[in-house]
């Protein structure tokens, strides 16, 4: 396995690796049979980022395997709306849930369309892939530019502006496991790799990937993969700077150890060579 870390910071990836090529271990799983108030774990339209994502339907709390990212229009058709999330998450032609609502029925989240993630590629770019509003059992699925920041209050902010990350900068991560996370700064833009440590699959890796460390801190857990990246502003208003695809150290692992984060940089989402999109911002 190859693994780059920004110079200075060899940091344990054990038991992360990618997050969730495998389904995350979130205690034993039990039946959500009492829908919980709308949030994270139960997100109906318009979808925010930040919100747990499963292979629909959901029954149970261990069906939840990645976190949505934030809402974008598509370049080549302005008048459709998705939601991005981390490549390695699900395959193409998933159909996605989130949950349930108040009645009990399930939360139809939308549909995985396009997939970018070189599996088995020691020098893979890319690690991301569009969720679209299709039909399902609940029509098609709205998009809103706003995340989940809780244990935060309010417990979602507004998308209001896009920014760049440089050396030096602190940022974010809302992932439906670990939950708002801030105080990372980044010590690589675009020179981080992350290789899975999941058997079978120590090749899938991502480089040119921004980095970010925390002192003495657990990092992303299983789950929290496709989480939104981004800054607060002035006025508590969240400013989008990428997606998180993986990081640690974990809980499980040594509390003396810095933790970090690996993620996409908003520019390589939206361009191209990324998902060819334009992330969604509401007013400040």
């Amino acid at each position: 396995m190859r693994t780059r870390t920004p110079t200075g910071y060899a940091v344990a990836l054990a038991a992360v690796g990618c997050l969730s090529l495998v389904p995350s271990a979130l205690d034993t799983p039990r039946p959500l049979a009492e829908p919980a108030p709308y949030g994270r774990a139960n997100d109906v339209q318009p979808h925010f980022g930040g919100a747990a994502l499963s292979v629909f339907p959901t029954v149970q709390e261990s069906d939840y395997h990645c976190t949505s990212g934030f809402a974008v229009r598509f370049n080549a058709d302005p008048r459709k709306k998705g939601m991005v999330t981390a490549g390695h998450c699900f395959k193409k032609d998933t159909d996605l849930g989130s949950g349930h609502d108040r009645s009990g029925g399930d939360i139809d989240f939308g549909t995985v369309t396009v997939v970018k993630f070189e599996a088995g590629v020691p020098d893979g770019r890319h690690d991301m892939e569009l969720i679209t509003g299709v039909r399902g059992q609940s029509g098609p699925q709205t998009y809103a530019a706003t995340i989940w920041v809780d244990p935060q209050v309010p417990s979602a902010v507004r998308v209001v502006g896009k920014g760049s990350v440089a050396q030096g900068d602190l940022v974010c991560f809302s992932g439906m496991v670990t939950k708002a996370n801030c105080g990372f700064e980044v010590r690589t833009p675009d020179h981080g790799t992350l290789c899975s440590t999941d058997p079978g699959h120590t090749d899938d890796c991502t480089t040119g990937l921004a980095a970010a460390t925390k002192p003495v801190s657990s990092g992303p857990r299983k789950g929290d993969s496709g989480s939104p990246v981004y800054r607060l502003d002035d006025k508590g208003n969240a400013v989008l700077l990428g997606m998180l695809v993986g990081g640690g150290p974990t809980e499980e692992q040594p509390r003396h150890k810095d933790a970090v984060m690996y993620f996409h940089t908003l520019r390589q989402i939206e361009s191209a060579d990324g998902l060819d999109v334009t992330a969604l911002t509401q007013k400040p």
